[in-house]
């Protein structure tokens, strides 16, 4: 607007209603045609499902909450082909709301997956024509599935990605449904996951409010049959996972493990986001580093606040691995880490960074004396050992000599040529 304005006193240089007028075209013109150049591209998956292609062709439509455009059309689709297609609207692809396709006939075209690039990533869209949301989809004018009539796909702001373990016992045969829960306890049900294999990877995702109201996601355990996660981690966008952690176990877990047997605490997962993260390194070497125990670092505040951090099970030789607390206190206050021996054998900690505004810093072990960035957590007897104690520890800069400023020259008397007394007259004595 001001660009304009400027513009339009130099075009005119006349009135003020003048001006007005100039400025009010300008806008108008240069902006909507500088809009129309955002490309927006798709890229979207056929199933493998014989009735997968379609001897039709499919024009899909991007929208967003105010604007709309056509993409490029789908001929033919034909079983597990990639189509990419674009569109180009007068909105950016982070603005888009929604992407539909509708039937076009009574063959059916199975939809496995939309994606949308966004900034060189692609993001997953959801189907939400079908309750609840899902990747896949169909396009079909079957009466008796009118949730199939149109393909409409959109971005959810709620996107739990979880991992199961590979244990044996990590599979389940029961049907689990998280729960996200706001800010404010409202409650929205995420997409269901069905019978979880070992080892494999599922999207939980929900549409009821944004991302920067979610407080917590919850899991509750359906059937005695137990599900055994690996790691489960919220899409924060642009393609970053970030890992939550189990706070309903004590000290709190990165793998927690869902059951309805007497145990409480594994009744039901609770999951939250860690403001408190810490990466701890093993050394590569030493025999001793291969601990078998488990571990759990406490975080104490500068106002001796103390959080548990997740545990840290058997760490082994060469492995960097995380320990995350949902603590009171922002990182900015975190003042040490206090990890304690479990056992006999040895823990060899060779590096630990905690991480301060999305930066690792290095903190130094300072039961070592002097600090050291490596320590030992042993019940061998050293009692330095027997708790490594992690503090942020700057070394001090060797202090530099100031350069020697010579000291101002020494007035020197000057040397003149020797001016004689001017001769005094002695007394004159009188003759005797």
């Amino acid at each position: 607007y001001s660009f304009c304005t400027l513009l339009a006193k130099g075009v005119l240089g006349g009135t003020t209603l003048q001006m007005h007028a100039v400025r009010a075209l300008l806008v108008a013109l240069l902006f909507p045609l500088h809009a129309w150049a955002a490309t927006i591209t798709l890229r979207v998956t056929t199933g493998s499902d014989w009735l997968a292609g379609s001897s039709y062709t499919f024009t899909p439509t991007v929208h967003s909450s105010s604007a709309s455009c056509t993409a490029t059309s789908i001929s033919n689709p034909s079983a597990s082909d990639v189509n990419n297609v674009t569109a180009s609207c007068s909105f950016a692809a982070a603005d888009i709301s929604q992407v539909r396709i509708p039937n076009m006939g009574t063959d059916a075209w199975q939809v496995v997956k939309m994606e949308l690039q966004i900034n060189g990533a692609w993001m997953l869209l959801w189907a939400v024509n079908l309750s609840p949301p899902n990747l896949e989809t169909w396009i079909d004018d079957d009466s008796s599935a009118p949730d199939h009539a149109t393909g409409i796909w959109e971005m959810l702001p709620l996107r739990m990605f979880i991992t199961t373990r590979s244990f044996t016992s990590a599979g389940s045969g029961a049907t689990y449904t998280p729960s996200f829960i706001s800010t404010s306890s409202a409650t929205c049900a995420g997409t269901s996951i069905a019978a979880p294999a070992q080892g494999a990877s599922y999207w939980s995702v929900a549409g009821c409010w944004a991302l920067s109201t979610l407080a917590r996601v919850e899991i509750t355990a359906p059937s005695s049959d137990s599900w055994e996660v690996q790691k489960a981690s919220i899409d924060r966008g642009g393609g970053t996972l970030e890992q939550w952690v189990a706070t309903n176990q004590a000290p709190p877990s990165l793998t927690p493990i869902i059951d309805d047997d007497d145990l409480t605490e594994y009744k039901k997962a609770v999951l939250q986001a860690p403001n408190i993260k810490v990466r701890i390194v093993t050394a590569a070497t030493p025999a001793s580093a291969d601990c078998i125990y488990t571990f759990a670092p406490k975080f104490i505040s500068k106002t001796s606040v103390v959080c548990d951090g997740s545990v840290v099970v058997a760490p082994g030789l060469g492995s960097s691995i995380l320990s995350l607390g949902v603590c009171s206190f922002p990182p900015e206050d975190l003042e040490r880490v206090e990890i304690s021996q479990q056992g006999n054998d040895g823990w060899d900690i060779s590096e630990l960074y905690v991480e301060v505004a999305s930066v690792e810093q290095q903190w130094w072990a300072i039961n070592e004396s002097p600090p050291a960035r490596s320590t030992v957590v042993d019940g061998d007897g050293a009692t330095r050992h027997l708790k490594a104690i992690f503090a942020i520890f700057f070394t001090p800069a060797p202090a530099t000599p100031a350069p020697a400023t010579p000291a101002p020259p020494t007035a020197q008397p000057t040397l003149s040529p020797a001016t004689p007394a001017p001769s005094t007259p002695a007394p004159s004595t009188p003759a005797p």
